[in-house]
């Protein structure tokens, strides 16, 4: 199976190798230049819904999540992060409240840029400001893959459509198939795709007895992605 680029390797234009006299590669280094890492463990809380936007977070290493919580208690995982990422930049640039609640999912080592100086920083550098239009672009197709995914999908199609998502970034080949990384609860999968965990987890386990799920250790083996991706719309 030929390995495919993360999404942000696929659209590099020859003619941006470079932006003016900046390196497309290095890009984040002008974001975070003068600013120490931070190393945090699995489950801080960079900001909280409804938080001033005071500052950007930059995921140099680890990965979180960004996800709503309801008035009635409800809640919604939007969205995974993962090294290379910005995390809270929008409201940074168009002010307001923080809109959704931002968690490491594992441990982190990341930047923290005050919101002045990341306003500063993109205004004067073309090539990050391309960079930034280029995670924007993406965020936009998952969350509109995730519209697409709750209007169209049964749930049983969700939940397959969740697994081959996240074996995208957070995958390693195994064969025919992939093995994901991240370590996944049958909470944190229905938190995203706002089901119960019983459903979620009853997927699961019809998934595994068709052999197209295996749990090995702390991780999920997807033994033949193809073979996932044809019961999709089962």
């Amino acid at each position: 199976m030929e390995k495919e680029l993360r999404w942000e390797k696929q659209w590099i234009p020859e003619h941006l190798s470079a932006v003016g006299n900046e390196p497309w590669d290095t890009v984040w280094d002008r974001l975070t230049d003068g600013f120490r890492p931070e190393t945090v463990p699995a489950g801080t809380v960079f900001y909280q819904q409804g938080d001033p936007a005071r500052e950007v977070i930059f995921l140099q290493t680890g990965q979180s999540r960004l996800e709503c919580t309801l008035s009635s208690g409800k809640k919604r995982v939007l969205c995974l992060l993962f090294e290379g990422i910005p995390v809270g930049e929008d409201e940074c640039l168009f002010g307001g409240p923080r809109e959704y609640r931002a968690v490491a999912v594992t441990a982190c080592q990341i930047f923290r840029i005050p919101a002045e100086v990341f306003k500063r920083r993109a205004e004067a550098s073309p090539a990050l400001a391309l960079k930034l239009f280029q995670i924007s672009a993406r965020k936009s197709q998952v969350l509109g893959r995730m519209l697409i995914r709750d209007s169209f999908l049964s749930v049983r199609g969700r939940v397959i459509q969740f697994l081959l998502s996240v074996s995208e970034p957070y995958g390693t080949e195994e064969g025919a198939g992939v093995r994901l990384t991240i370590r996944l609860t049958h909470q944190e999968v229905a938190d995203f795709l706002g089901i119960s965990r019983v459903v979620v987890s009853q997927c699961f386990q019809s998934l595994n007895r068709e052999g197209l799920l295996k749990k090995t250790r702390q991780h999920y083996l997807i033994p033949d992605r193809a073979a996932l991706e044809a019961q999709l719309h089962t």
